[in-house]
């Protein structure tokens, strides 16, 4: 009987230990209880009997939100513009899938299966809406749609605004994957087809072939005032003829998109924020072009500093452009009116966004993000790989990838930490060091080249056009310490530009590999030389390799080349300098940056999205790379793209590959698995390889 009562006792005193805990104030609600297993030996007509109690139920430790009606995200970095036909970032394209829609979108963490948007079904042969040559896509435009500015959505808007995007054009804009299928493969970019109708008159344009777009010479490539300066009948044509291409009829309530060739890739591009549908007649009245054939060309190349619409938005998705406070953070309000009555998708959200508001906080410094995410003042946090040791300890439910369902399963739960983690997905992003091989310096002022001369204090503008250096540079990368110290030992070395299971991929492909005695040889056999005919061996150099402020990855990039430098020769200073990313961006732009690290998400999952621009497109021609490169890349590209056959396709990007291995135009780095922090009290989170991973309107707080 004494055991039996000390036995009841003792649960008596656990228990109200266990309510106890219950009422303890904490910036959390929590409900805990704790296991308790009581042993105890009794004594039953002399013979001693284990007895074991029967413990309380767990019950798992409930999460909750101090503000359940905003989201914070807190991150580095910010938009370079909020005009969809120009962002070409993934800051930019967080606030624009959110804003802005698209006729069709992703099905939830699918990047090869798509539900309709603003489009009432996806096109497919099936339904009809697709031709039996694959050239012409029917669009069924949904009514009852309506813009922020409360405008009615028509198809004239959705046709207008993808003339808009193609016709604004650039090399530094996404519209080169709507170009391609329009006009024909090898059309990259507007300007080059009013370079074909000058040359070949504007009869000629349906009917070129990727071989005569090859031989031009691209000569009207981001030149506003060469393009200002056109035949004005030539550039009339030209924008008559893109009109062919996207016929809106708004009495039948159709969008019709008449391709040159067949273009496999179309819906998945379509699905990208660049496919956002903007208000035509808002357009006009902000300083937009107003679709009059006469004057498109005014917009050509036009740069997010000149864009009316780099902080002004009208979408008709599910959060308006409340505020952005250049600097410090992007506020969006949840758009009460937004048309959906039906789920996105199964299980999906409909109606108004659950989340009232979210903020976008630039919180460069990683410790105050951190401080904010420990206290509960953010629920998403960007985490760099070099900080996962200190956050992994808080995380108290890890969710795995599941290979065989292309998903993350369900969550473990492994303790009372306040953060869940989902991690190892594959990534369709990769950051890569980019050298540029003419540097411009405008009237001398390139201060990112010290004194311009190869006289140990700078170097010379061509500095990377010689090829050992640019192979000595590849052999100084230690790609062992980049993978285990930025990646958490979480990556792969990459072999080439596309992806391991893409067409172009060969696991025996040509690699450079860390070798610091091939390093110095290969500086030792450079041919360039200074004023005075001194050697890059002896004379050395002093450069600034440029990355965006707060991406700490990237800075140990630099940091590591620049350690491997100087222990080859002590001669070689390198000066690692974070910029802001929209001066990051614009830099680039301008190609007075001798070398930059960058990373590359691709827009759809195929090569021809990582060769174009690596090589031809956007990385390529911020690099300033060699012309007879650029023709021999660009045949193979197109080459490559137009090739149906997989076995064909990658005997093409094979021959590719040797031809960038032997030019050595960047230093391709490794592939690195995903890693997504949040606070428990979030729901709805999903991984989605093919665009920005905040798409609020799944999400929901408790």
């Amino acid at each position: 009987m004494r055991n039996k009562s000390l036995f009841l006792f003792s649960l008596l005193i656990m228990a109200s230990m266990i309510l106890g805990a219950c009422a303890t104030p904490t910036p959390e609600t929590i409900i805990q209880t704790q296991e308790v297993i009581k042993t105890v030996e009794v004594v039953v007509e002399g013979e001693t009997v284990i007895v074991t109690a029967t413990p309380e139920p767990v019950v798992e430790k409930e999460f909750t939100s101090a503000d359940a009606s905003t989201l914070v995200y807190t991150t580095f970095g910010e938009p370079d513009t909020l005009d969809p036909a120009l962002d070409y970032e993934t800051a930019g394209g967080n606030i624009l899938a959110n804003v802005y829609e698209s006729l069709v979108f992703y099905n939830r963490e699918r990047a090869d299966e798509f539900v309709a948007a603003l489009a009432e079904e996806v096109p497919s042969a099936e339904n009809g809406l697709i031709s039996e040559d694959g050239k012409t896509y029917t669009f069924n435009i949904r009514e009852g749609v309506t813009f922020h500015d409360g405008a009615d959505l028509t198809p004239s808007d959705v046709a207008f605004s993808y003339v808009r995007g193609v016709l604004q054009g650039s090399t530094s804009s996404p519209q080169w994957l709507f170009t391609e299928a329009y006009f024909g493969v090898g059309v990259d970019d507007i300007s080059v087809l009013v370079e074909a109708a000058t040359q070949f008159g504007l009869e000629a344009l349906p009917t070129l072939t990727s071989d005569q777009i090859g031989e031009l010479p691209g000569a009207l490539y981001d030149d506003i005032d060469a393009m200002v300066a056109t035949d004005p009948a030539i550039l009339a044509g030209v924008c008559e003829y893109a009109k062919t291409k996207v016929v809106a009829d708004d009495a039948a309530g159709t969008v019709t998109l008449n391709l040159q060739q067949a273009w496999a890739p179309l819906i998945s591009t379509l699905a990208g924020y660049w496919g956002a549908v903007m208000d035509q007649d808002w357009v006009a009245a902000n300083g937009g072009w107003d679709g009059d054939c006469a004057t498109w060309q005014n917009y050509y190349a036009i740069t997010a500093e000149n864009s009316p619409f780099t902080a002004i938005t009208n979408g008709t998705g599910p959060y308006m452009l409340d505020h952005w406070t250049q600097g410090q953070e992007i506020g969006l309000l949840r758009f009460d009116d937004y048309w959906r009555t039906e789920p996105i998708w199964e299980g999906g959200p409909s109606g108004p966004a659950s989340i009232e508001r979210i903020l976008i906080k630039k919180v460069d410094e990683w410790g105050t993000r951190f401080a904010m995410a420990q206290a509960g003042d953010s629920d998403f946090f960007t985490v760099n790989r070099e900080n996962v040791a200190q956050v992994d300890p808080l995380v108290g439910e890890w969710c795995y990838y599941d290979a065989a369902t292309d998903t993350h399963g369900a969550c473990e739960v492994t303790g009372d930490g306040p953060f869940r983690l989902y991690i190892g997905a594959p990534t369709v992003t990769r950051t890569d060091v980019f050298l540029n091989f003419n540097i411009n310096n405008p009237e001398g002022g390139n201060t990112f080249i010290g004194s311009g001369q190869l006289d140990g204090n700078g170097i010379p503008v061509d500095f990377f056009s010689d090829i050992h250096i640019r192979k000595a540079f590849n052999y100084c990368f230690d790609w062992e310490t980049f993978i285990n110290d930025a990646l958490v030992g979480e990556g792969i070395q990459s072999i080439g530009i596309p992806l391991p299971g893409m067409p172009g991929f060969d696991p025996n492909g040509p690699i450079y590999s860390y070798d610091p005695d091939k390093c110095a040889e290969e500086f030792q056999l450079a041919e360039l030389s200074g004023p005075n005919g001194e050697t890059v061996w002896d004379t050395g150099f002093r450069l600034q390799i440029a990355y965006n402020t707060g991406n700490t990855t990237r800075q140990t990039v630099a940091e590591i080349l620049g350690e491997t430098l100087i222990t080859i020769n002590d001669k070689f200073q390198v000066e690692v300098i974070g910029l802001p990313w929209p001066t990051f961006l614009r830099s680039q732009n301008a190609r007075t940056l001798p070398m930059f690290i960058s990373g590359w998400h691709e827009d759809i999952h195929d090569p021809h999205n990582w060769y174009v621009p690596y090589l031809t497109g956007l990385y390529g021609r911020r690099q300033s790379l060699p012309e007879e490169f650029l023709a021999s890349a660009q045949a193979q590209i197109n080459a490559g793209v137009a090739e149906t056959d997989p076995a064909a396709r990658n005997e093409i990007y094979t021959a590719l590959n040797q031809e960038i291995f032997d030019l050595a135009p960047q230093i391709i780095l490794a592939v690195a698995t995903q890693r997504h922090y949040e606070q428990r009290w979030i729901d709805g989170w999903y991984y989605n390889p093919a665009y920005s991973d905040a798409f609020y309107y799944a999400y929901s707080k408790k």
